[in-house]
């Protein structure tokens, strides 16, 4: 889809139009990209990109001091409420921690199925964004 946009560079206007790229593993062309001064000027620059570039996904590594699967705090906030404990089973989708952030709760739920090998929060923490939660093998 195109969309334009009024774009002001050292005083002169410029209409541009810009195509979205999708967020795919390839990276799709440009179709076209026009910029048109604003001005009864008959100057017009298209530019054009033939050749979409391969972005490769990058396996994640696996940390070395960490076996199983970490469950990180998507944001800051404060923990209200641990539903989980050491050794027990959980499965995909299961609830596992309450985490209150800007007044609101935000369930955290498990990826995988696997059992809890070590809870690293208690109820009334304060954690931050990327903080490990707990570990599931």
């Amino acid at each position: 889809m195109a969309r334009k946009f009024r774009v002001v560079v050292n005083g002169k206007e410029y209409i541009v139009e810009v195509e979205e790229i999708g967020l795919s593993g390839v990276q799709q062309p440009i179709i076209r990209q026009s910029t048109i001064p604003v001005e009864k000027s008959a100057e017009k620059t298209v530019i054009e990109h033939s050749k979409p570039e391969r972005i490769e996904p990058q396996p994640a590594q696996p940390s070395a001091t960490v076996s199983g699967v970490e469950i990180k705090s998507p944001m800051s906030g404060l923990i209200l409420k641990v539903h989980v404990s050491e050794g027990q089973k959980v499965t995909r989708g299961q609830k596992l921690i309450v985490l209150e952030a800007m007044k609101m709760e935000n369930d955290i739920l498990s990826d995988h199925d696997g059992t809890v090998t070590k809870v690293l929060v208690k109820e009334g923490d304060n954690v931050e964004t990327g903080q490990i939660l707990l570990q599931i093998d």
